[in-house]
């Protein structure tokens, strides 16, 4: 594996937009200067419910994209806070449901040519459920689905989020110590 950053910044300016940073660099490779512009965005979890036999899908009507998708809860983790403990708030604000126990399924970066964003993933077994506290501008509304139906929402590209085809992927590419999460 290649040790060596092939890339010299000469020039780095911030500008914060919203939660996001766009960060403008100048950089030199291979001799040659170029721009380098890509977003900065704070560290992310997306959690994988399941709730006995069934998957807690979430289905929010998503500006950038206008259009209802469903996907997994999650966030960002915030500052002082463990992406473990983020994935328990998470669940617990967007869906009332607490953790029985929470499995980690590593962390993946969704863009890497385009923002430096990581996002934890995890599977979790549902405890019990009360009210969901959700912020003002989400508009979600909970399924509960066999993984058989969620199997054909992903293989049909009806399920298009990233954080939670990529919770799904290393879900099922895991030895779960020879036992399947509930």
């Amino acid at each position: 594996m290649e040790q060596t950053n092939p890339f010299e910044t000469l020039r780095s300016e911030k500008i914060k937009v919203g939660r996001f940073t766009v960060v403008e660099d100048q950089v030199r490779v291979n001799g040659h200067e170029q721009p380098y512009d890509y977003l900065e965005i704070r560290e992310g979890v997306s959690v994988l419910p399941l709730c006995g036999d069934k998957v807690l899908l979430q289905r929010q009507y998503r500006y950038p994209v206008r259009a209802w998708q469903w996907e997994l809860p999650g966030g960002f983790v915030d500052p002082g806070e463990t992406p473990e403990q983020a994935a328990e708030r998470e669940l617990k604000e967007e869906t009332g449901y607490t953790v029985r126990k929470l499995h980690s399924l590593g962390a993946f970066y969704p863009s890497f040519g385009s923002t430096n964003e990581k996002i934890w993933l995890f599977a979790a077994e549902c405890g019990g459920a009360k009210d969901a506290d959700r912020e003002p501008g989400e508009i979600i509304r909970m399924e509960a689905v066999t993984r058989k139906e969620f199997k054909r929402l992903v293989a049909e590209g009806e399920f298009m989020h990233g954080a939670g085809l990529a919770a799904w992927a290393r879900y099922l590419s895991m030895d779960h110590g020879g036992q399947s999460i509930k």
